[in-house]
Parts: C-alpha cells; structure tokens; sequence
C-alpha cells in the first residue's frame, strides 16, 4: 500500500468494521497533500465527541469528515478521499462543501452515485471533478469491506445481490476480511493488508476494466454494466496503481444511491 492517504482511508474503513458499523473511511487533504480533516463512517454507534453525526443514517464517513473544513470560502485545490464510492447525499456534500476533487477507491455498484451528481448554477462556480475507482489493492479491499459487511450482518441484502451480479469476483476476498480478529482495530495487526498479496481480486480493479475515469460531476461518460449501471472507463495502463497519484485522472459523477 504504497499510497499513504489510500491507506488511511482503508485503516479508518477497517476501524468502522471493528466498530460493527459501514466500514467507510475518508480524508480531506490541502494542496500541499496534507491531511486536514478525517474520518469513518458512524451510522451504528456513537460520536467520539462534539460536531460529529452518529447513529443515523446520514453519519456517513464522508460528511463527518467534511464537516470538519471552515464554512465559508471554497477549496479548489482540497480533495476529498474516499474507500468507497460515495452515495448521492455524499456526492452533493462535497459538492456543497466547494472541494475541487473528489476521488474514490472502491466501487460500490449498490449504493455508487459518482455519475448521479446534479449540477446547479451554484455548484458550477466550481466544478467537481471526480476520479475513481481505481484498480489494485485499495480499490479492492475498498471494494470488498462494503461487501465484507453484508455478508457478515445482511446476507440475504439487496446489496449482497447486487455484488453477485456486478462483482462476483470480489466475494472470496470479502469472506477473508469476515474471517479476520475484528477486535483488532489496527489493520495492519488484523492482516488486512497481506490480503492484497494473496489474492487474485487485488491485482485488478473488482469490477473488470473499470479504474481511473476521469470526468466532470454532472457529466454521464463511459459504457454500462450488463444491468445498465454506468461504467467507468478509462486508465487502461493501470497508472493509478493500487490506490493511485493525487495527480492523476480526473473525471466527473454519478449512480443510483441506495442505503449504504
């Protein structure tokens, strides 16, 4: 795991696991690259302290991390980082939240709404550019904590049919991270990272070809999965890596949001 921010998210994801709730982590960084706001998801559980959402179903990761920036101003050159793909509400947050980017590790064909972001002439003052999933170990362990997690609380899930359908590939790794110490909440110590060295899901993106597009929210690119989902294309030379470059692909949002 060779990209720090990556594994951030996917240490904070792994926590909420330990935690019993949706294992999502995320992270705001500076253009500096420095980390300037984090967080898990905290829908099953308490807040660790004041300005913090929990035990709802809006406590997601993504706006417990971006409630954390300054209210006024925008941030174009901040990026909001991601283990999951970011439902609707989260999507628009960030939108609302005036970051330049958002970039996202592991697809979610569930709850996914990177393509699904509706612009307005007041989040046209500054476009949202969007990257992601990308392909390799974070974009599947991304990936497979989501799915880890309704095979493990909700198996008979909508989501869990869903996986089945789009990511079957992805289910053997899931079912390894379910038989991981979840009293451990250091990822590392669980062994949640030698997975990535010994399976096959994490030297490709889960979902196919799908790592790296780059486009503008609001903006609808790329081919469809075999149930019509948006796919996205592109970074064919898998230059992204396993969690991929600040610097690299840029692109933006949208999917059908379902409850994560």
């Amino acid at each position: 795991m060779p990209d720090p921010i990556a594994t951030r998210c996917l240490r904070l994801a792994w926590e909420g696991w330990c935690a019993g709730t949706l294992p999502v982590g995320a992270v705001v960084t500076d253009a500096a690259g420095t980390v300037v706001a984090a967080e898990r998801g905290r829908m099953f559980g308490s807040a660790p302290g004041p300005g913090r959402l929990a035990g709802c179903a809006i406590a997601h990761a993504e706006i417990n991390t971006l409630a954390q920036l300054p209210v006024a101003g925008q941030r174009p050159d901040h990026t909001l980082h991601v283990s999951l793909e970011p439902c609707l509400m989260c999507v628009g947050a960030a939108g609302m939240a005036a970051l330049g980017r958002l970039r996202f590790l592991g697809a979610d064909p569930y709850a996914g709404a990177s393509r699904h972001y509706r612009r307005t002439p007041h989040l046209d003052e500054l476009p949202l550019r969007v990257d992601g999933p990308v392909r390799g170990p974070a974009g599947a362990l991304g990936s497979a904590l989501h799915l880890a997690y309704y095979l493990r609380t909700q198996p008979d899930a909508p989501a869990v049919a869903v996986h089945r359908r789009v990511m079957p590939e992805l289910f053997d790794l899931a079912r390894r991270i379910v038989a991981l110490d979840a009293r451990q909440p250091d990822a590392s110590a669980a062994g949640l990272f030698d997975l990535v060295t010994e399976h096959p899901a994490c030297t490709e993106h889960p979902v196919g070809q799908l790592a790296g597009a780059e486009h503008l929210a609001g903006q609808h690119a790329g081919t469809e999965h075999p149930d019509g989902r948006h796919a996205v294309t592109g970074d064919p030379a898998g230059r992204l890596g396993g969690a991929g470059d600040p610097a690299a692909g840029e692109q933006p949002a949208g999917e059908e949001a379902g409850r994560r």
